[in-house]
């Protein structure tokens, strides 16, 4: 597309924060929330760009931290923030990454995802939550631990906080199993739960394949048990063997799984619930009933 379609405020910043010229631009897919493009640079850089004014403020901030924190790790890659910005009335805001010719995944992607997240998993870290609030999609994620427990910060940070988000599209039954599940949360989760760093919303849809190397791209990052990401990632599927069985080389399968998977499952189907509506609903009352028959 010409670059004089795309907003002149954008290109004006772009240029300012890449130091060289826009040249030619591409729309491209960039999810729900945001319009993104392909922009070639007039130094021959190439890099991906999603911007929007009407996002919640601080959340393009927000995920240039996460990328930076997970890469901080050296487990698993993720792309490079260049520069971001928050929308204002004198220009939308962006973020701009370096641009990944991504393709399928390969068995041999898959398996080094497996390893590589168990890696990033591995890395011990003392208390949930994280250094700021984030966003999951367009929703805020509130990520002080405030001396709480993991249970007690999954409990009360994600499932009771995303019922006042969901709670107005949930029959009062269902709210009510989930508010029993928040009740029972550590007699499911336990009280001594590994933690580490969490991708935090690992679908499919958010692990690019460069060859056969992951790049986890679009986190909602904070410090929690290594299973939500799993429970997630087998919530939505796409991953296939290789992937399971290469990370649980690395991290064997432990005792209660089953009756976590199922807590751990709420999170992401409240945030379905309140994004999208009500043909999530018969899940979370099936996976509230799940969490709930282990105790």
């Amino acid at each position: 597309m010409p670059i004089r379609d795309l907003d002149p405020r954008l290109i004006d910043q772009l240029q300012r924060s890449l130091d060289t010229s826009v040249a030619r631009a591409e729309s491209v897919t960039g999810g729900d929330i945001h319009q993104a493009f392909r922009i070639y640079l007039g130094d021959e850089r190439t890099v991906f760009v999603k911007t929007s004014a009407h996002t919640s403020p601080g959340l393009f901030s927000a995920e240039a931290a996460g990328l930076r924190w997970l890469a901080g790790f050296g487990a698993i890659q993720t792309p490079h923030v260049l520069a971001h910005r928050e929308q204002d009335a004198h220009c939308p805001g962006f973020l701009a990454l370096n641009w990944l010719a991504h393709g399928r995944a390969t068995e041999l992607g898959l398996r080094a995802l497996g390893q590589q997240l168990a890696t990033l998993h591995c890395h011990g870290q003392v208390a949930p939550g994280w250094s700021r609030a984030s966003f999951i999609g367009s929703l805020p994620q509130l990520n002080g631990g405030e001396a709480l427990s993991w249970p007690e910060f999954w409990a009360e940070r994600r499932l009771r906080e995303m019922l006042s988000h969901a709670g107005p599209r949930l029959p009062a039954q269902t709210s009510a199993l989930v508010h029993q599940v928040c009740d029972h949360a550590a007699d499911i989760i336990g009280t001594d739960r590994p933690l580490g760093p969490l991708h935090g919303d690992l679908w499919r849809g958010n692990v690019l394949f460069v060859g056969d190397d992951p790049v986890l791209i679009d986190p909602a990052v904070y410090v929690g048990d290594p299973e939500v990401d799993l429970a997630m990632m087998a919530l939505f599927g796409g991953f296939g063997p290789a992937f399971w069985q290469a990370y649980h080389g690395e991290l064997a399968i432990e005792a209660g799984s089953e009756g976590r998977r199922a807590m751990y499952q709420l999170w992401p189907l409240l945030v379905h619930v309140a994004l999208f509506g009500h043909g999530y609903v018969a899940q979370v009352d099936a996976a509230a009933r799940r969490a709930l028959a282990l105790v």
